[in-house]
Formats: C-alpha cells, sequence, structure tokens
C-alpha cells in the first residue's frame, strides 16, 4: 500500500446509490450488495459501517471474505459465492459454525458441506446455484430438480435459497437473458415454498424488474458505475470513488524531445512535463498511455508517453504555477469528466468493474461526507 496515494470514497454517493436501486425493487425485495475482492476495489474496511447498516445482507466470493466480515462483528445474511471443499477442515467447520450461507452446485459440495454440519454439529444453510446459460458455475439447469430433492432429503443441510447469473444482462440485446429467466422459472415449482429465489446482478437490477425476484445482488451499481453503456434505465447512480496523488518532479522538455519508455510522444513545443507516481503496478492501466488525462488545480494534463510500472508523466503546460507537491487527481468521481471510472474503462477498452478492482489495491483508502 502506498501512502502517497489515497482513494476516497464517498459515503453520502454509496448511501444514494442504495437508495436508487431500493425504489427500483421496492420495499419487498431484499438488496444484497456484492463485496468481493475488496468492495471491487473500494475498500471494506471503510465501507463496512455504511453497508451494514444499509444493506440486507452480503454476497462474496471467498470463504474467507465471508468469515472476515463475521470478524467485523456483522452477524446477518452472508452468501458466499462458493462453497470451501477445496479448503482445510478448519474453513470448512467455520463456516458452518458462523451461519454463512454456501452455495451447493454439486454433490461434491453438499457432501463436504454435510460433513462438516456433522462434526460442527449444527445444520448448514445453503443456496443452489443453477446454470440456466453462463456456462459457468452451478448445476445445469436440467439436472437441478434431482439436486434440489437430494438437498432436501440430506440431513444437517438447509436449502434457504436457489439463484442463478445472467450472463448478458448488461447488452442490449436482452434475448439470452429472457432464455435464462425461462428455464430459471421452469425450475422453481419444485422448489417448495420458503424458499429466497434471486437472479438479478447489477445490470438486471436497473433494468429488468421481472428479475427482482426475492432478493438482487448489486455490485458496482452500489458504487455507482454502470455495468456497461448500454444500461438503458438513466436512474442517476453517483460513482463514489476519487483517487489523487501528488506531483514528485516538474521538468522543462525542450521542442522536439519525447518522454517515457519508447519515446511514444514528442513534445512540438517547449512544455513543462509533471511526473505523477502511479503506474500499471498500481493498477493504472498501460493502455492508457498518450490517451488520458488527469486534472491537476482543475484543469487537464494529458498523459504523454508511456505508463510505466510506478510513475508516469503528463503535460502541464497550460496549467499555471503547477509545482511539486501538487495534488493530483488520477480518477474523479464526477461522471462527466475526462478521467472518471466509466471514460477509463472505455480508453482501455474494458470495463469499470477492471479499473476499480486493479487501482484500489494499491492505496490507502478513507471515507469521506
Amino acid at each position: 500500500m502506498k501512502n502517497y496515494l489515497t482513494a476516497s470514497i464517498s459515503e453520502s454517493a454509496v448511501r444514494h446509490n442504495i437508495a436508487v436501486l431500493r425504489s427500483l425493487v421496492g420495499e419487498n425485495v431484499k438488496l444484497c450488495p456484492v463485496v468481493k475482492d475488496d468492495c471491487f476495489g473500494h475498500g471494506m474496511d471503510v465501507l463496512y459501517p455504511v453497508l451494514a447498516e444499509c444493506a440486507d445482507g452480503f454476497a462474496v466470493a471467498a470463504p474467507l471474505e465471508a468469515l472476515e466480515l463475521r470478524q467485523k462483528g456483522y452477524h446477518g445474511f452472508i452468501l458466499c459465492f462458493l462453497s470451501a471443499y477445496f479448503d482445510d477442515f478448519a474453513v470448512q467447520d467455520e463456516l458452518v459454525w458462523q451461519e454463512i450461507t454456501q452455495t451447493v452446485m454439486s454433490t461434491s459440495a453438499l457432501d463436504s458441506i454435510q460433513a462438516a454440519a456433522k462434526r460442527v454439529g449444527k445444520t448448514a444453510r445453503v443456496h443452489l446455484k443453477v446454470d440456466t446459460g453462463m456456462g459457468r458455475l452451478g448445476v445445469p439447469s436440467e439436472q437441478a430438480p434431482q439436486l434440489i430433492q437430494q438437498i432436501q432429503q440430506t440431513p444437517e443441510v438447509e436449502l434457504t435459497g436457489i439463484y442463478t447469473h445472467f450472463a448478458t444482462a448488461d447488452e442490449h440485446d436482452r434475448s439470452a437473458t429472457f432464455q435464462q429467466l425461462e428455464r430459471f422459472r421452469a425450475i422453481l415449482p419444485v422448489v417448495g415454498n420458503g424458499i429466497m429465489i434471486h437472479a438479478a446482478n447489477s445490470a438486471a437490477t436497473l433494468d429488468l424488474g421481472e428479475t427482482h425476484f426475492d432478493m438482487v445482488r448489486p455490485g458496482i451499481a452500489v458504487y455507482g458505475c454502470k455495468p456497461s453503456d448500454e444500461i438503458m434505465n438513466p436512474v442517476g447512480l453517483k460513482p463514489c470513488m476519487s483517487v489523487k496523488a501528488k506531483l514528485i518532479a516538474v521538468k522543462r522538455i525542450s521542442a522536439g524531445r519525447s518522454s517515457g519508455y519508447g519515446l511514444t510522444h514528442t513534445y512540438n513545443r517547449d512544455s513543462r512535463v509533471g511526473v505523477v507516481p502511479i503506474g500499471y503496478g498500481d493498477g493504472y492501466f498501460r493502455n492508457l498511455s498518450n490517451q488520458a488525462v488527469v486534472r491537476i488545480n482543475g484543469m487537464d494534463a494529458p498523459v504523454r508517453g508511456r505508463v510505466s510500472m510506478d510513475q508516469m508523466t503528463v503535460d502541464v503546460t497550460d496549467i499555471p504555477n503547477v509545482q511539486v507537491g501538487d495534488d493530483v487527481e488520477v480518477i474523479s468521481s464526477d461522471p462527466s469528466a475526462p478521467n472518471c471510472v466509466e471514460n477509463l474503462a472505455r480508453l482501455a477498452s474494458t470495463i469499470p468493474y477492471e479499473i476499480t478492482c486493479h487501482i484500489g489495491h494499491s492505496m490507502r483508502h478513507e471515507l469521506v461526507g
């Protein structure tokens, strides 16, 4: 972690986004934010108090993420997308003991969870994940009724939910999503009453009300970004992350000279160049070289030359009175800014998730108003 790089996370923006999402799903649908990978790089340590107050539960990827939430003192619903049958027995047992809901998608996972429940002497709660077309994890939809019956007949294991995950909900063409939804609905009559049904990720939460069921699992939308540019519902999410560094050098470069590896940018005038201590080792993508801008003193400073592992150069010629120690806004929380997360994702030909996940890991986080 580099203390001179700071990710400021806006509490008010997160609260706004959760309020927007709740207004879409209604009061009878639970909201369970996905907080895997350190809240998509936004920092669980700073966001935990806010999310614990505002949400109806947490969804995590890995068992250790779930156990860390219990260590923070959270006693509510936690869904772990993976069961722990590849982890040692101590982790498997702790998940059951701590009443963390695990995912079953195979008989192997079911057997592992049942064995842990026997060792602990406690009933294990599980949700069944159904692969309705994602082609990744989950029991194939045609095999789901058999596995549902098997879970319901397994002592020490209680089926409390069933879910699926959409592959194309963030795309304009939703035909594949509706096919997945149809396959999922075909399974539900055999589930029985009292079982929590959920399917919606951020995109489906925003655009597809028919997918909301009993609970939604928004991820990137909680943090204020749209999953893609093809989302149709303009709900007014507020990005919650801004990233700042400081200028560590300012130097003059004569016209005709270049900067950075490969000398990929040649200055066509006498210029002043600032050095910013962030690079691809910190999650700022190399393919943003000669494309992105940062902001210094409220003005744009184009990234010039290749982004290095731990530093990059920016053109500050047109920014008056720039000096070493000035704040550099690497990422703006203003969704209209050229250095906002979504625009950086477009420039890097990727998605907002990847921008925040990569850059959030190398710096300290602070919660602001």
